[in-house]
């Protein structure tokens, strides 16, 4: 479905200016602060008395109600529009923050956390916006882009808490706020609407109906099979990262940092560059069934290692596979999609993934404890393995379209 008449803007001095440098500026503010959140949850929270089951549900929370949201806004915005939706995201978060940085109790933090779900959850929003301003040839790009900005909020995020927590424990929070708020102005001025004028009004089904019908279809459901196990395996890998590289290779808070930075910055440069010219090159589904074995390689040759010379290069396969596959997935999602339902669909997408945010922290940590420190790793790669093998079943492929 291309979109003719429509000029991308993907490049440039002028880029942050622009439609989709805002929608990209918007998602980055998301992550910085999901980044921030992650290495600061733990001891901020025990300021106020968390066990380490609340300090756990209170990173759960997050991931849950971004779940049961993406559907709602990716249909929201489907009928009213994206910016909306995305104004709405950047001022929730904002006052999440606030609320986190000068919460006087616990359940403070958690409606903080229940709040920066909710608002974090226009991810589909933010991607139907980019498949909205987009032609198909540019939206592998497009999405990368939006990838990028996942990898590199992971990277300034807890750059940011590190830094400014030195100064006050609510500081980096209160800093997370005020970008969001820049970020709200910015929008609000220069963020145009991206849907067509007409295509909005749609009946809006329920999150639970888009969801039964996008898996059980052929269109969709392969895809978001795979989105659901990939995300699984790889989230898995990032929540016991830290215990692996403690107990294999003697990793402080330091040195796991420092390996999250080098992940971020790899896989930036592979979803904001690479893989736009390899798709352009040989075509979405190519590039995504290698994404998805060069990352079951990854996981099992990680869950294997025991020499710090050969972590790097594993990593970097690591960062690489993971870099070609979900910005591929949200791409060839949103070419099958009518323009009238890319929010609703891109949601239940983005519901996958945050189903497996909910769900991989979990079990992997289960498996670490009760089978092995290798144990997630290895069986990430498997859920990988079996992503490859849906991928290159004719099933997983509409007819018609190139393979």
């Amino acid at each position: 479905m291309s979109r003719p008449g429509r000029r991308s803007r993907l490049g440039g001095l002028a880029f942050f200016g622009t439609p989709l440098g805002i929608v990209f500026s918007t998602v980055l503010i998301d992550l910085i602060g999901f980044g921030i959140v992650i290495p600061l949850v733990p001891l901020y929270a025990e300021e106020f008395g968390a066990s380490v089951v609340e300090i756990g549900l209170l990173t759960g929370v997050y991931a849950l109600m971004q779940l049961i949201f993406a559907p709602v806004w990716g249909r929201v915005s489907d009928r009213f529009g994206r910016r909306p939706v995305i104004l709405g995201s950047l001022l929730g978060s904002s006052v999440a923050w606030l609320l986190f940085g000068f919460a006087p109790a616990l359940w403070v933090l958690f409606l903080a956390r229940i709040l920066d779900g909710i608002s974090g959850a226009s991810y589909a929003a933010a991607q139907a916006y980019v498949a909205d301003i987009t032609t198909d040839e540019e939206r592998v790009r497009g999405m990368g882009l939006i990838g990028a900005a996942f990898g590199l909020g992971f990277i300034i995020g807890p750059a940011i808490g590190g830094l400014f927590a030195t100064i006050s424990p609510r500081a980096p929070f209160i800093l997370a706020a005020g970008a969001a708020l820049v970020n709200f102005a910015i929008a609000w001025k220069r963020l145009p609407e991206s849907r067509v004028p007409g295509s909005r009004h749609g009946a809006m089904q329920s999150r639970w109906t888009s969801l039964i019908r996008a898996v059980g279809s052929r269109t969709h459901g392969p895809l978001i099979w795979i989105s659901l196990l990939g995300g699984l395996g790889f989230v898995g890998m990032e929540s016991v990262f830290s215990l692996f590289g403690n107990r294999r290779f003697g990793f402080g808070l330091t040195e796991t940092g420092l390996v999250f930075v080098f992940i971020g910055v790899f896989a930036a440069i592979v979803q904001g560059g690479l893989v736009h010219r390899l798709t352009k090159r040989v075509g979405e589904w190519p590039v995504l069934r290698a994404g998805l074995w060069l990352t079951a390689a990854a996981l099992i040759l990680l869950g294997v290692t025991t020499e710090l010379w050969a972590l790097f290069p594993v990593l970097a396969l690591l960062a690489l596979g993971s870099g070609l596959t979900f910005p591929t997935i949200s791409a060839i999602v949103s070419q099958r999609a009518p323009d009238a339902d890319q929010g609703g669909i891109l949601g239940v997408l983005a519901s996958a993934g945050g189903l497996a945010r909910l769900l991989a922290p979990i079990a992997a940590t289960a498996l670490f404890q009760a089978v092995g420190v290798s144990s997630p790793l290895l069986i990430g790669g498997l859920l990988f393995v079996a992503c490859g093998v849906i991928a290159a079943t004719p099933l997983a492929r509409r007819p018609g379209m190139a393979s």
